[in-house]
C-alpha cells in the first residue's frame, strides 16, 4: 500500500495540484483532475475487489488529497469516484448503465450526485423532483439546490420522486441547466451550483428503481462520508505540520513560538487528536475490508468526529499563524479553514451524524438493574451508603 500511495502522491503533485490555482479563482472543477486518475488506473484500482471494491486505496487516496491540500478538488473527486461510483458499481445492469460505469472509471466522463433540494435539507426522502412515465420512457422534472460539482458533469444521478416511491435516474449534462453559481466560502474549485432538472430519459438510465432510491443513496453516502473523514483529516495534518514548521521558524520575544509552553502543548494535543483519529479510520476500513459490516453509525461517527476535529484544528493552527494565518498572501491556512467548514455539512450534516449513531445506541437494563435497583440489600452502592450515612442537615438559625 506505500507504492500506491506514492504513485497517488505522485500523481496529485504533478498532474492535480497545478490545477487549484485557477479553479480556486474561476470557480471551475477541473475535469483533468478526473481524468488523470482514470488514465493512470487509479480509479479502477479502488473500485477492484469485492463489493465495496479495495476500501484500503480509498483512504490513502483521500487523505492524500487533503495533505496536498486540494480542498474542493479533492472533495469533487471523492463525490465522482466515492458517491457515484459506487452506486453505478452497484446498480448497473443495463449496457446502458455498465457503459456509463465504464467512463466513470475511466475519467471520460465526470459524475455529480444531484439530491439536495431548497425545503427538504437533510430530510431526503421529501424530495420534490418527479420521475414520471411517458410512454415506454421516463419524464425527470424539478430543481436541486446544492450539487457539486454540478455545472461541469457529464452526468447527474438524481434522486426523484416516483409514484411507487424514490429513485434514482441518470440524466445527461444536456438536459441539466445552471440556475446558480452559488459564492461558496471555501471549497471554491467543487463548483457548487444550482440545477434545473428536465428531461426525458429511457428505462435503462432509471438505475435505482422506484421505492429504492433512498436505501442506495444511504449506501453511497457511507463511501462519500468515509472520504471526507479521510481527506478532512489529510488537510488538518497539512495545517499542523505547516503550523509546527512556522513555530519553529518564527521568533517572538527573542525566542522561537515553539519555545513558548503554551503553543508548543497546543500543537502537541492536536496532533495528538488527529494522529488517533486517523487510526480509528484505518482501523474501521481493516474491519470492513475483512469481512465486517459497512456500519453506518461507525462511518458518521469518523465522519462528524473527523470533520470537526479538522475544522478546529485549521482555525487553531491560523491563530498560532497570528495575522499571517489570516491572510491569503502568506500562506494557505487561511484557506484550509475555510475549506475544512463545509466537511462538517456536505455528505450529513454533524446533527444528523450524531441521530444516526444515537438510533443505534441500546440500553443495558440487566446492568442498570445490577447497579441501581432499589433493593438495598443487594447493591453494593446502596450498603456502602448504608454504612456511611450521610449526616443530618443542620437546622439553620434565622435572625429575624
Amino acid at each position: 500500500m506505500a507504492a500506491f500511495r506514492q504513485r497517488v502522491r505522485t500523481l496529485l503533485d504533478r498532474q492535480v495540484a497545478p490545477l487549484l490555482p485557477a479553479s480556486e479563482s474561476n470557480r471551475r472543477f477541473p475535469r483533468p483532475a478526473i481524468t488523470s486518475l482514470g488514465s493512470e488506473g487509479i480509479s479502477n484500482e479502488r473500485w477492484a475487489g469485492g463489493p465495496h471494491g479495495d476500501l484500503g486505496r480509498s483512504v490513502p487516496l483521500s487523505e492524500e488529497m487533503g495533505r496536498a491540500g486540494l480542498g474542493g478538488i479533492g472533495v469533487g473527486i471523492g463525490l465522482h469516484l466515492e458517491a457515484a461510483t459506487s452506486l453505478l458499481r452497484k446498480h448497473s445492469t443495463t449496457a446502458y448503465t455498465k457503459n456509463v460505469l465504464t467512463q466513470a472509471l475511466e475519467g471520460t466522463s465526470l459524475f455529480c450526485v444531484a439530491t439536495s433540494e431548497e425545503l427538504v435539507g437533510s430530510n431526503l426522502a421529501a424530495v420534490t423532483t418527479e420521475l414520471t412515465a411517458e410512454g415506454n420512457r421516463w419524464r425527470v422534472h424539478g430543481t436541486k439546490w446544492i450539487v457539486s460539482p454540478g455545472a461541469s458533469a457529464d452526468y447527474a444521478l438524481v434522486l426523484c420522486r416516483a409514484e411507487q416511491g424514490p429513485a434514482i435516474a441518470i440524466v445527461p449534462h444536456q438536459d441539466l441547466t445552471l440556475r446558480t453559481r452559488w459564492k461558496t466560502s471555501g471549497m471554491r474549485s467543487l463548483e457548487t451550483v444550482q440545477l434545473t432538472v428536465d428531461a426525458l430519459i429511457p428505462d435503462e438510465a432509471v438505475l435505482v428503481r422506484p421505492g429504492h432510491g433512498l436505501g442506495a443513496i444511504a449506501q453511497g453516502l457511507r463511501y462519500e462520508r468515509l472520504a471526507l473523514a479521510a481527506q478532512a483529516l489529510g488537510t488538518a495534518e497539512l495545517a499542523i505540520r505547516l503550523t509546527l514548521t512556522h513555530m519553529k521558524r518564527r521568533k517572538q520575544f527573542g525566542t522561537s513560538l515553539y519555545r513558548h509552553q503554551a503553543l508548543r502543548l497546543r500543537i502537541a494535543e492536536l496532533h495528538s487528536q488527529v494522529h488517533l483519529t486517523q487510526r480509528a479510520l484505518y482501523a474501521t476500513v481493516s474491519e470492513i475490508s475483512a469481512g465486517g459490516p459497512l456500519s453506518a453509525a461507525d462511518i458518521a461517527a469518523l465522519k462528524a468526529t473527523a470533520s470537526r476535529l479538522a475544522e478546529h484544528t485549521t482555525s487553531e493552527c491560523a491563530h498560532i499563524f497570528g495575522g499571517r494565518g489570516y491572510t491569503a498572501d502568506h500562506s494557505p491556512i487561511e484557506r484550509l479553514w475555510r475549506d475544512t467548514k463545509v466537511t462538517r455539512l456536505g455528505g450529513g450534516s454533524d446533527e444528523m451524524m450524531w441521530e444516526i449513531v444515537a438510533a443505534n445506541l441500546r440500553p443495558d437494563h440487566a446492568l442498570y438493574e445490577h447497579w441501581i435497583t432499589t433493593d438495598s440489600d443487594h447493591n453494593p452502592l446502596m450498603l456502602n451508603a448504608r454504612k456511611n450515612p450521610m449526616p443530618p442537615k443542620r437546622r439553620e438559625k434565622t435572625i429575624e
